[in-house]
């Protein structure tokens, strides 16, 4: 590939970039701004990627809590504790893990440029919450009017007659939570932003490192981050990334992207994690098997990955132990038989949710993307009968035992209940590993694209400009539609019809204003209710995991006697048997941990049904719709539609926070130290687990209501604005259409220009050949 040809694509990309800057008023600007991310992101990554002789770039993606540490920790350092697995200010960090025969660790930190990017999408923020502010302001002046009703009449209709009527009203000032709903309608790009530079101001010596590198204790590394990842680190805000260079010839010629949880409350580490992402030729996907590829799931990766079409990806469900103790049969089953069950369960889940969301998906790019990971699940599911599951805990035992290490309490609850539940499952560590399948997945798939390395670069590499210029003509192309549009109303309509459809467009905003707040009133009452019912249902289920296996024991206690008197005395002995009851502590806290696994499935599965995100999404699609048909405002349907779907993307279900089990354990533990108990202290046992399976039972009773209390929110807060949203979004683009038509022969002349422009520079990119 010539590197001249690619330099010469970038630096062109960049300059139309720039010139698109000049129309940003003529056209939605969020057009403008993803191409100019389009095109910086490729420039900051086209160097790396196009270069033939590096290292082979893998990326591990999942959601927060998938284990994704955990999973490589057994993958690449066979079991060691490399990667922390708590949730540590340090799996907050996007890493780089390479290999070199001299470890060591390094921050680097972001560039002059990258912070003037940064700082000028900053000002953005600031400019929107401007806007924003000033149209919430008029909005609640509105409300104080409608408390007058003969006021707020006249004062309708003055409105409608496009006359300002707020100059007459005092300033008010939204809430804490007001001032959260209006930061929410702002860019995530822009939010990210912001939050950097304001985590700046603290102490803005720290700038001095930009442009900068620096070096970390490898003996003492997780110490050391805190002040580089961590949430109160000093340098956390001009962090890019860390890179590790590990001895370890597993991942010779190999480069490791280890990001962040997706779903990352802290935007701009997600913003991180999506740039870095583009420049990885392969990806492990990572889902739970309990909740195995659900929605979210689906979402999440459709949100991070790049649109670069990744040619290699393999899915991975973590945590199959746990999908395998929540089988549903009773009795002791034989472990090949629950394996085969539990695989075939995960299978028709993971491709019935690629299917539906590859039919769901109408974006072309996200849709090949859907479609290639629909594919290579079919080929994993029919080479070898199912995906790859993984126990990265199990691997870990079975190393321990290997080594002749002890196992920790988790290792040793996780083993026991196993045993327990299966035939045929033993603590030898080669069922182990069979059963933990990281040594198939290393020896198969990793192995497999380090084999093929020099293959996966070079088609990454040839395809890589190619990728980057069919999406740009593709936004160069969404740019030249809306921009043909607005041309064609300034030269065939008049600000009398621009008037009519502003007219129309309000009429039709307040006609579906109460229906658009009552349809997400509902869903969020019901949701309510439905998720009262859950909580109710999981505090029942506590009732079955009580059995505790009281065994009837025996021992023998030698007795004696003695007879006779002061000068002579006969000591006679003899063995009884001594009858008593015994409990093993270790049922109990299987008995708590089955009822919160059991409790979580329930949880994930129901949290779904409560509130039906498609189901409400189309319910709100349909309402707009026939508002905007009854007023006659005379839109084509996609002028309407587009701005609501791209309002309805954020409606998400949160994610739930589980009950965490140790703290649990600890309290049985902490209170019963032998591994046995007898006699009065059984009913001390039960009595415990009691106690706590009702104290477990009111930890989710407490997590369902605090959930609950959030998707309520969401849907008021989404009921009380959305109208508010869309009348924005389409007021926005009368606007730029009023603009154009206060003085038409110059607009036209300008949007012919804007047109030339563009198609210039699509002509321009059309010539760019990467062969």
């Amino acid at each position: 590939m010539d590197n001249a040809v690619i330099e010469k694509f970038i630096k062109y990309a960049g300059d139309i970039a720039d010139g698109l800057t000049k129309y940003e008023q003529m056209v939605n600007s969020v057009f403008i701004q993803d191409f100019m991310d389009k095109v910086r992101y490729t420039k900051d990554y086209a160097n790396d990627v196009i270069n033939t002789n590096r290292d082979l770039k893998i990326g591990i993606v999942g959601q927060v809590k998938a284990g994704k540490s955990s999973f490589l920790n057994a993958l690449i350092f066979d079991g060691n504790d490399i990667l922390p697995k708590a949730a540590t200010p340090m799996t907050a960090a996007l890493t780089k893990i390479s290999y070199a025969e001299k470890q060591s660790a390094k921050v680097v930190f972001y560039s002059r440029e990258d912070w003037r990017f940064i700082e000028k999408l900053a000002y953005r923020y600031d400019k929107s919450y401007e806007d924003l502010l000033a149209d919430w302001k008029k909005r609640k002046q509105l409300t104080v009017a409608k408390n007058s009703h003969s006021l707020y009449g006249i004062m309708d209709r003055f409105m409608r007659k496009g006359n300002n009527v707020f100059s007459h009203f005092p300033d008010l000032e939204p809430s804490d939570t007001e001032i959260q709903n209006i930061k929410q309608k702002i860019p995530p790009q822009y939010r990210a932003c912001k939050e950097l530079v304001e985590l700046t101001k603290k102490n803005e010596m720290i700038l001095d490192k930009l442009d900068k590198e620096e070096d970390i204790s490898i003996e003492n590394l997780i110490q050391d981050m805190e002040q580089y990842v961590g949430a109160s680190g000093k340098y956390t805000p001009i962090v890019k990334y860390i890179e590790l260079s590990i001895n370890n010839e597993l991942i010779k010629g190999v480069q490791i992207v280890d990001t962040p949880g997706l779903g990352d409350p802290i935007i701009s580490r997600s913003q991180k994690t999506k740039e870095f992402l583009m420049a990885c030729d392969a990806v492990f996907l990572l889902s739970p098997s309990p909740q195995f590829m659900k929605r979210e799931d689906l979402e999440l990766i459709m949100n991070i990955l790049p649109e670069d079409g990744i040619k290699r990806a393999v899915l991975v469900g973590s945590q199959f132990d746990l999908a395998m103790l929540d089988d549903s049969a009773r009795e002791k089953q034989d472990v090949v038989k629950v394996l085969r069950r539990t695989c075939s369960k995960l299978n028709k889940s993971a491709m019935n949710a690629l299917r539906e969301g590859r039919k769901a998906e109408k974006g072309y790019v996200k849709g090949q993307v859907l479609s290639y990971l629909e594919q290579e699940a079919d080929r994993q599911i029919r080479d070898d009968g199912k995906l790859y599951y993984i126990s990265s805990l199990i691997y870990n035992v079975a190393r321990h035992i290997e080594r002749n290490e002890s196992l920790n309490d988790e290792e040793q609850h996780i083993i026991y209940e196993l045993v327990k539940r299966f035939d045929g499952m033993d603590k030898t560590p080669k069922l182990l590993r069979d059963f933990a399948n990281i040594d198939r997945l290393r020896d198969r798939e990793f192995a497999k694209m380090r084999k093929e390395k020099e293959l996966i670069i070079s088609e990454r590499s040839r395809s890589f400009a190619q990728e980057q210029l069919q999406v740009l003509q593709k936004m160069l192309e969404d740019i030249q539609i809306e921009c043909e549009q607005n041309l064609h109303f300034i030269q065939t309509e008049d600000l009398d019809v621009l008037q009519k459809k502003m007219t129309a467009s309000q009429e039709a905003i307040y006609s579906m204003r109460r229906d658009i707040r009552n349809a997400f009133e509902v869903c969020a009452a019901e949701t309510k209710n439905y998720m009262v019912n859950v909580a109710t249902a999981i505090k029942v289920q506590a009732e079955g995991h009580t059995d505790i296996n009281v065994s009837e024991e025996s021992r023998k206690i030698e007795r004696s006697s003695t007879s006779g008197h002061l000068w002579w005395k006969k000591t006679t002995y003899r063995t009884d048997t001594e009858y008593y009851k015994a409990a093993e502590v270790k049922d109990v806290i299987s008995n708590i941990n089955k009822y919160i696994r059991e409790s979580d499935a329930y949880l994930a599965k129901e949290i779904n049904k409560a509130i039906e995100i498609d189901a409400v999404r189309n319910k709100i699609k349909g309402i707009v719709l026939r508002s905007f048909e009854k007023a006659d405002a005379n839109y084509d349907e996609s002028d309407v539609i587009g701005p609501v779907e791209i309002l309805l993307k954020s409606l998400m279900v949160p994610d739930f926070s589980t009950v965490d089990s140790k703290q649990y354990n600890k309290m049985i533990m902490d209170q019963f130290k032998e591994s046995i108990v007898t006699g009065e202290k059984i009913a001390d046992l039960r009595l415990k687990q009691e106690m706590i399976l009702e104290a477990i039972s009111k930890d989710f009773s407490e997590k369902i209501e605090k959930k609950t209390n959030e998707i309520t929110r969401l849907l008021n807060n989404k009921a009380a604005n959305f109208t508010d949203q869309v009348k924005k979004e389409i007021e926005g683009k009368i606007n730029i259409l009023n603009d154009g038509l206060q003085n038409k022969q110059e607009s036209i002349q300008k949007y012919n220009e804007f047109l030339q422009y563009i198609n210039n520079a699509k002509d321009e990119l059309s010539g760019f050949s990467f062969d």
